[in-house]
Order: C-alpha cells, then structure tokens, then sequence
C-alpha cells in the first residue's frame, strides 16, 4: 500500500487550521494493524479535531495520541485504543473495530494473556464486559460444534498435536472474551473464522511470509500408495507450496476440503459464508494453482494470475 504524503492525507479543509498536522502511518505497520488504524486515521480527519483538541476530550498525551495514529512505538493496549475511538466515533463498528485490534495483536506477537488483561482493562464504565466467571451456554454449544473442525484445520498446519491444542485453545480464549461482540456481528461463524486463522498462522512455521503446509505432504493418501514415493513427495510438495501462496480466503477453502475432508455444505458452514461463495472460491483457487504450477502454459492460454480474491 502508498503511503500518501502529509498534504494529501490531511483534507483540504483541514490544511489550514493551526495544529500540527498528523504525520503518515510508519513503514513497520502492517496489514493487520493498518485495518483498525486507517479507520480511525479518517475518523479523525473528518472530526475537525486537532490534536490538542484530542487530548482534552481524551485525557491523553497529545505525543501518545499522535504516536496512536501513526503506529510508532510499542502496539497499544486497548484501552487507549478504545478511549481515542469513542471520542472519534469512526464508520466501522465498535465490534469490528475491537476484533481487528485483537488480530493486530496476534500478528504483533502479544500472547493471548496480554491481550485478555487489555479487554479486562478496558471492561467497566462505558465499555463492553469482557467475560468473567461460567462460559456463557451458547459460546459452550458453539465450541462443541466447532472444535473438531476447527482442531483439524489447526492440524493442517501444526503437526505436534500440543501445538494444534495449543492454538485452538488460544482461538477460543479469546473467542470467549469477544463473544458478545460475536453475538452482535451478523454472523457468529464469520466472526470466528479469522480468530482462528490468525492463532494457527501465529504458530506455523513460515515460508517467504507465508504459512508452510511442506510437513502436511508427508501425511497424504497419494503417498501411502505411491509406486514412487519421492517423486509424489516432490509432486505433492509443490503443490502444497502453491496452495500456500493463495489468497487467505482461498487457501482455507482448499485446506478445508482437501487435506481436512470437509464438504462443501460444512466448510461454508464453518466460514460463516454461503454455499455458492465456497463453490466459487474452490473454482478461483483451483484456477490459480493451475497459474502457479504452470505458469508458461497458462501464459499461453492468456489466463490472468491474479490472487486477490
């Protein structure tokens, strides 16, 4: 992603009202965090708001506001996190904005026990319980249903089984913690999923940035009857390369049907989404592996190589 320059990320109308102007996000920020971040960033250019203005209505440094939006120093806790976002109010919602905080501090390397003292803290006046005492029932029947798959998609990725119960138990620690803000979103299971990828992606090994499903080719069917089992290793190897370079969304439709054997009916399911999209995204990731594997004959046929969807 461009960063834009000071002048083109302040609006016009704000260009000439005294204050320091808000500085562009560091080069360190990623995805994760730029997906709370930005929101907030235009929330509090179309506020009208300076930063001095910001610290009265906050109470807090206008060095550590600043600091906020910009993503410098340490990842913040919650609730300075929190405090900015009520007073600016962005568009996305409080419970979005929440979860992609939680999944910052994922991909940030914070353990699932500082994020949790982060939504204890944050929880009282003004603020959404975080959960305390009895798991409610309907995140028990939840976890019931959803454990098995989610253990073996888990277990695509992790082969030590400490380390697949491990990332499925962190997944629904902080499931639970946000289990009202689950309730509220549309969809229980789609607010879900992403919990979950980004616990197993915490712990799997990487490639090139990306998560490595190389352990997984030394576990498959066409091996066990393979006339040439290291030819199948090299083939099946390649192709778990390729589906590693997929888009999230595409690489857990293939992982779900294809090494955890899940239908079609029951992947949707467990992504939250519908019939039709799973089926759709299976047809764009098989095209794309086709791109990967063969790159030349796909140049001939004239196929793009697109992998966003």
């Amino acid at each position: 992603m461009t960063i834009p320059s000071a002048p083109r990320d302040v609006p016009q109308d704000r260009r000439g009202k005294r204050g320091r102007r808000l500085g562009p996000i560091a080069d360190g920020a990623g995805a994760a965090h730029r997906a709370w971040l930005e929101p907030l960033r235009d929330a509090f250019h179309g506020s009208g708001l300076t930063l001095d203005e910001l610290q009265v209505r906050t109470g807090w440094p206008k060095s550590h506001i600043s600091e906020l939006l910009r993503a410098v120093e340490r990842y913040p806790r919650w609730a300075f996190v929190r405090t900015v976002l009520m007073v600016l109010k962005p568009r996305v919602s409080y419970e979005a904005m929440r979860l992609r905080w939680v999944l910052a501090a994922r991909d940030a390397g914070k353990r699932t026990s500082w994020i949790k003292d982060c939504l204890h803290e944050a929880g009282g006046a003004g603020g959404r319980a975080v959960a305390a005492g009895p798991a409610p029932l309907d995140y028990l029947a939840f976890q019931e249903m959803h454990r098995p798959h989610y253990t073996r998609y888990a277990a695509a990725f992790l082969r030590r089984p400490a380390l697949v119960e491990k990332a499925v138990g962190d997944a629904f620690t902080l499931l639970l913690l946000l289990w009202h803000d689950a309730l509220a979103s549309e969809n229980p299971e789609r607010f879900a999923w992403p919990i979950l990828r980004q616990t197993v992606f915490e712990h799997t090994p990487k490639a090139n940035g990306r998560p490595s499903l190389a352990l997984a080719a030394f576990d498959t069917v066409a091996l066990d009857t393979a006339p040439d089992p290291v030819g199948q290793v090299e083939e099946t190897m390649a192709l778990f390369r390729a589906v590693a370079e997929l888009a999230p969304v595409q690489r857990d439709v293939v992982v779900l049907l294809h090494l955890c054997g899940l239908e079609d009916t029951q992947v949707a399911d467990e992504l939250g989404v519908s019939l039709a999209s799973v089926r759709s995204t299976a047809r764009h990731a098989k095209r794309n592996l086709h791109t990967i594997l063969h790159p030349m004959s796909t140049a001939e046929e004239g196929h793009p190589r697109g992998l966003d969807h």
